[in-house]
């Protein structure tokens, strides 16, 4: 269970990472995600005065997520914080593709693919790697070759996540 809850934590960590890297490397990067957010089919983050304080609290959620996650005696509420944004991003996902609009994806940055079923697909199963992460996580007992393991698979799965779009 340490190896699946380490493999856990490195994925969200670093999906968590390129996603907040991504809105906040510059102002007018995080302005470009604000205004892309308010522009979604979602009644909750839909409206002028909201828009900004959505965009900063996925901001600040993204930034605890990383850092929650890197330190083993953290991790467990990292990964359940990750747990509760990524199912928050899932509805919101669903709820935006559902009612249209063909808003690109800007999860991880500039995208043309835009928000479809994979996005949501991608959140949710993201979200089960993030309970089953919290559920393993405090589990002692690996090596060095399974951590090693662990690490290389969470980022690999890592990169399949941030360049879906890409791949797609």
């Amino acid at each position: 269970m340490a190896y699946l809850a380490l493999t856990c934590r490195c994925l969200i960590g670093l999906v968590f990472a390129v996603s907040a890297f991504s809105k906040l490397r510059s102002r007018s990067a995080f302005s470009e995600f604000a205004s892309w957010l308010s522009g979604l089919p979602v009644p909750l983050i839909r409206g002028h005065g909201k828009r900004g304080n959505v965009a900063h609290t996925i901001a600040v959620a993204e930034v605890a997520i990383v850092v929650l996650t890197a330190l083993p005696w953290t991790a467990r509420a990292g990964l359940a914080l990750a747990a509760v944004v990524l199912a928050g991003f899932t509805a919101g996902t669903w709820l935006a593709v559902a009612r249209g609009g063909g808003a690109p994806c800007r999860c991880f940055g500039a995208s043309v693919s835009p928000l479809g079923r994979r996005h949501v697909v991608r959140n949710a199963l993201l979200g089960a790697a993030a309970v089953a992460g919290a559920i393993g996580a405090g589990a002692s007992g690996s090596h060095p070759a399974g951590t090693v393991i662990s690490i290389g698979t969470g980022l690999t799965i890592a990169l399949f996540v941030v360049f879906l779009d890409d791949l797609a």
